[in-house]
């Protein structure tokens, strides 16, 4: 038998890494989230970014590694950055649209452009998927700056049926309705 030529032998392991890519993308992206977290403790946001976005352009579906970046992005705060984080979680959300981390991070991308009523709707959904009366308190608060004062004293109503000893929401509603 002769041996195989160099090119071939190329093309045989580019083909053999392509399939595993595609068929291990998952834990590929599960690795990739991992080595940013890892980045993120020795302080190095912008590596930890890098290997988040990584894993998001490998897996789509992959919501922690979408959660990691849109939220990332969001506190290194640089021009472009909150756009950026809303379109990641937003993209994110088309995958799996309850899950409240991704729901948060797109009210926050969308409060930080200054899209109240957006920033609103994201947190109202996150106070229903997570059962969590602080997110609905943001979504009043959003529905506040967008002076949208039905949806406000909706979502005031909303965090005190999740929770009825949250005082937040109990001081704002006796507010709105003097």
């Amino acid at each position: 038998m002769t041996p195989l030529a160099r090119p071939r032998r190329f093309a045989i392991a580019a083909l053999a890494l392509l399939t595993a890519a595609l068929l291990f993308r998952g834990q590929v992206a599960t690795a990739l989230v991992t080595r940013g977290d890892d980045l993120l403790r020795t302080g190095d946001v912008d590596g930890a970014v890098s290997r988040y976005l990584r894993a998001v352009a490998l897996d789509p579906h992959a919501a922690v590694a979408a959660d990691r970046v849109a939220f990332f992005l969001l506190v290194r705060r640089r021009p472009g950055d909150a756009r950026r984080a809303l379109a990641i979680a937003t993209g994110a959300l088309r995958a799996q649209p309850n899950d409240p981390r991704l729901l948060a991070d797109r009210g926050l991308a969308a409060q930080r452009l200054a899209r109240w009523a957006d920033a609103e709707r994201s947190f109202a959904a996150a106070a229903r998927v997570a059962h969590d009366p602080r997110y609905a308190h943001l979504a009043a608060r959003m529905a506040q700056r967008a002076h949208l004062a039905q949806a406000a004293r909706a979502d005031f109503l909303l965090a005190l049926a999740l929770d009825p000893r949250f005082a937040p929401a109990r001081a704002a509603l006796r507010a709105v309705t003097r």
